[in-house]
């Protein structure tokens, strides 16, 4: 399988998408709420439209997962899925908060293998794709060789949905916040993967996820160093709902800690 080849075409439609994101962050929009209680806008619909467009003509032989239209079967049963989240953020681009992107991995037998996560607000491309190592607009990408987690930056997230559900990872956000520097909580498990792929963060974790979340994030932190599991220490699978990323030197700890019912 030509990797490079697929990163070009993930890189071009991303683009697309990236560039409709940045031209419409300023333009007044409704926002509706759906079945799962997250924000829902014109802009998520219009970018998932664009992909499912551009990638049906650019790679037919390929299937397509989408966070607002579901799957498009591929014509084979071995055939590789774009898994697409067209605004990963959609609560901070509704706020106006600069932290949100556009998120295509490409799936082959259940793991990720390219994956580009554009932030087109704050002028940032990241991708990734096995074998080639990770960049971001350009530059090769390292996780963070720091090995005191007392002194970890670690980043979060909690569910969507009724509150309750948010409990048990708060349970854990307290738990890590005692033993490491601080948490962060950004708001877009994509950038936070990369962001773990950068070395801003020497960790991330997260429960209750999609697999359009972290598709594309997985392959880039993988290809900058870094270990993605889940709780239990599986080779993470994107249909995992419950993701640890580190720069590997934590894994272990931050595999102690955490807990899927907190």
């Amino acid at each position: 399988m030509d990797l490079e080849k697929y990163l070009e075409l993930a890189r071009r439609g991303t683009q697309i998408a990236a560039n409709n994101l940045k031209r419409l962050w300023d333009v007044p929009r409704n926002v509706s709420i759906k079945a799962d209680e997250s924000l829902l806008t014109q802009i998520d619909a219009e970018n998932e439209r664009l992909l499912t467009e551009y990638f049906s003509e650019a790679t037919p032989e390929c299937g397509f997962l989408g966070e607002e239209t579901g799957i498009h079967e591929a014509k084979t049963s071995k055939a590789p899925y774009w898994y697409v989240d067209p605004v990963d953020g959609t609560s901070n681009m509704v706020h106006r908060f600069p932290w949100a992107c556009v998120s295509v991995g490409l799936v082959v037998d259940g793991q990720p293998v390219v994956g580009v996560v554009s932030n087109p607000i704050q002028s940032q491309e990241f991708y990734a794709a096995q074998g080639y190592g990770a960049y971001l607009n350009g530059t090769q990408l390292h996780v963070s060789a720091n090995t005191e987690f007392e002194r970890a930056l670690l980043a979060t997230g909690f569910p969507v949905g009724p509150h309750e559900m948010r409990f048990p990872n708060i349970d854990n956000f307290r738990e890590v916040s005692l033993r490491c520097h601080s948490v962060r909580r950004p708001g877009s498990a994509a950038l936070d993967l990369c962001s773990v792929a950068a070395g801003w963060l020497d960790g991330f974790w997260e429960i209750h996820l999609k697999p359009w979340d972290t598709a594309a994030g997985t392959i880039i932190v993988r290809e900058a160093g870094g270990v993605v599991t889940g709780f239990d220490g599986d080779p993470y699978d994107p249909h995992d709902k419950y993701i640890i990323a580190t720069n590997g030197i934590f894994h272990p700890t931050l595999s102690e800690i955490v807990r899927k019912d907190g």
